[in-house]
């Protein structure tokens, strides 16, 4: 659970209060001379910070980072130093209430490791109490280009305008009026707080329990769009063989290997059945199979934005060193092959979700991308293993799904989820192929799929026509959409899958909490999205593609809400 720490400069003399203030200096210039190179690298490796208000975040005693402040009596602030006093009085200081009560952050600092974690989001609201405490109304700070987006999510206004150049970075100032952001982020606020003292658990979608419980009379009558459970039934042949054996269902037990559902996968797949298992949904087959693959010495890869189980298994199940391939979406979140593979040599592992959530973004490039990465086919990678998360592949009718590229390159492991494209969230069935798979099935436990999940399993692989035709509507039913979110002012990203993410109109004043949770009022539950990324900002909001009288009931709340 993270622990928040704050002390004044001249720190006290306190043995753990010196320990952190090491570390802060320590981080400053690992981030700050020799990541951006504002600052000269010393032998020391230290660069102090000089702050006079300090709010440090430690995960199980381990330094995340922190967040200095200077108060209104130490002014001329820092970003005096960078802008004029005129350009300052006719921007940043004219949004201020008073400067006689404007506070100033000197540095916002996760450490690597934590990046992209929500700590930047706790550290600001820490600071933001700190400032209400001692009588502030205002915070002023300069941050540079590559976290802009940061801080906007975070309520800062950021005067893109005028910009200075320092080492080889671009800073802007800013400004947040305190009390304005206090009720602005209420729910997101409420939301860190709540992450904070819970349990290591990730967000998810499916808020829609907590409104109706079991009550399926209630459920009814709301659009459940924040998960992306398919809006299709499972084929006729998986429900009548449940239906005609419903007792045996719930009181049999099922073959303990699930042998009948491993063969029949290798069959329609075209695979050796030893390099499958199954598991109970690909949440099982991640929470048991990479802490097997990977430990704490690991330094693994992944996407941002993408999956957020993924983050969440690294760091805090396992307690990897996790570097961010961040996604663009000037390109529309398309992975760059070059730069991709540039990186992922140097790393032991890279996990990637494809198509990718919550963009919809299909790379074609992947087959390629994963024999230029493997070890066993390049001598220049260090990369050991390779996950391709493929849950939402079969919506393309012509993609190249890498099961079979399995057998040759034994870094590779797919993961595969039948919820989404089959239906079959419910019974909690998914596989996963890898040469190593022999290895690695000892940790698979017995029963691993329930008798239903089996049996609905096998029939809906055998049934492939149905759920063709079922995804031609999503893809008619997602354009449409698509088409209309734009109309309404909506940024919308091209997708692939049963899902959209856009931002939503800047005109409307919304921030994707609040437009959260003025849709929950209607009974519709669509997903936040600015916490499944570095660079998403917080307007990002994902859509899941329901049936079409969903879609259009969906599509008037939102025209509603927006208008």
């Amino acid at each position: 659970m993270a622990e928040f720490i704050r002390f004044d400069f001249p720190i006290p003399n306190d043995e753990k209060v010196h320990k952190i203030w090491n570390e802060i200096s320590t981080l400053r210039h690992d981030v700050y001379a020799e990541e951006l190179q504002q600052y000269y690298t010393n032998d020391e490796g230290k660069l102090e910070d000089p702050g006079k208000h300090f709010v440090v975040c430690l995960e199980d005693d381990e330094f995340v980072g922190y967040v200095s402040l200077n108060p209104p009596n130490k002014q001329p602030f820092r970003l005096t130093k960078y802008f004029s006093t005129e350009m300052l009085h006719k921007t940043v200081f004219a949004s201020c209430y008073d400067l006689e009560s404007t506070f100033e952050v000197r540095g916002l600092t996760v450490s690597q490791k934590y990046r992209g974690q929500n700590y930047s989001t706790s550290l600001m609201r820490h600071a933001l109490e700190f400032v209400v405490e001692h009588g502030g109304t205002d915070i002023v700070a300069m941050g540079h280009s590559d976290v802009t987006n940061m801080y906007a999510r975070n309520g800062m206004k950021i005067f893109e305008e005028i910009g200075v150049k320092h080492g080889k970075i671009v800073y802007y100032p800013m400004h947040l009026n305190v009390s304005k952001t206090l009720t602005q982020f209420a729910a997101k606020i409420q939301e860190n707080k709540d992450i904070e003292t819970s349990d290591d658990t990730c967000y998810h979608g499916g808020q829609s329990w907590d409104t109706s419980g079991f009550d399926f009379n209630i459920r009814d009558s709301l659009i459940v769009a924040d998960v992306l459970d398919s809006p299709f039934p499972p084929c006729p042949e998986a429900l009548q063989v449940i239906r005609s054996q419903l007792a045996r269902c719930c009181q049999e037990s099922p073959p303990t290997q699930c042998e009948e559902l491993i063969e029949t996968i290798a069959e329609i797949r075209d695979i050796p059945s030893r390099n499958v298992a199954v598991s109970s949904g690909s949440s099982s087959l991640m929470f048991t199979l990479l802490p097997q693959l990977l430990n704490r010495n690991s330094s693994v890869m992944i996407l941002s934005p993408m999956y957020g189980e993924y983050s969440h298994i690294l760091h805090h199940v396992i307690g990897c060193s996790v570097t961010y391939f961040v996604l663009e979406d000037d390109n529309g979140f398309k992975i760059n092959p070059q730069d991709l593979i540039s990186q992922a040599i140097e790393h032991d592992a890279v996990i990637f979700v494809n198509p990718n959530s919550p963009t919809g973004v299909y790379c074609e490039e992947m087959s390629d991308i994963v024999q230029k990465i493997a070890k066993s086919k390049n001598s220049k990678s260090n990369c050991k293993m390779i996950w391709v998360d493929e849950t939402y592949i079969n919506y393309l009718p012509n993609a190249e799904s890498l099961e079979r590229l399995c057998s040759s390159v034994p870094e590779l492991i797919i993961c595969k989820s039948m919820s989404k494209c089959y239906a079959l969230s419910g019974l909690r069935v998914a596989y996963a192929v890898t040469k190593e798979m022999p290895k690695l099935k000892k940790f698979i436990p017995p029963w691993a799929v329930s008798l239903p999940g089996q049996l609905a399993a096998v029939a809906a692989l055998r049934n492939e026509p149905y759920y063709l035709n079922q995804y031609e509507i999503i893809h008619e039913e997602r354009e449409k959409m698509h088409t209309s979110l734009e109309s309404l002012g909506f940024r919308v990203f091209t997708g692939v899958a049963n899902y959209l993410l856009t931002y939503l109109p800047e005109k409307s004043g919304f921030s994707s909490s609040q437009f959260i949770e003025t849709c929950k009022s209607h009974g519709l539950f669509v997903r936040d999205a600015q916490n499944m990324g570095l660079e998403l900002p917080s307007n990002a909001v994902r859509f899941a593609v329901r049936s079409p009288i969903e879609n259009k009931a969906m599509l008037e709340i939102i025209g509603s809400i927006i208008s």
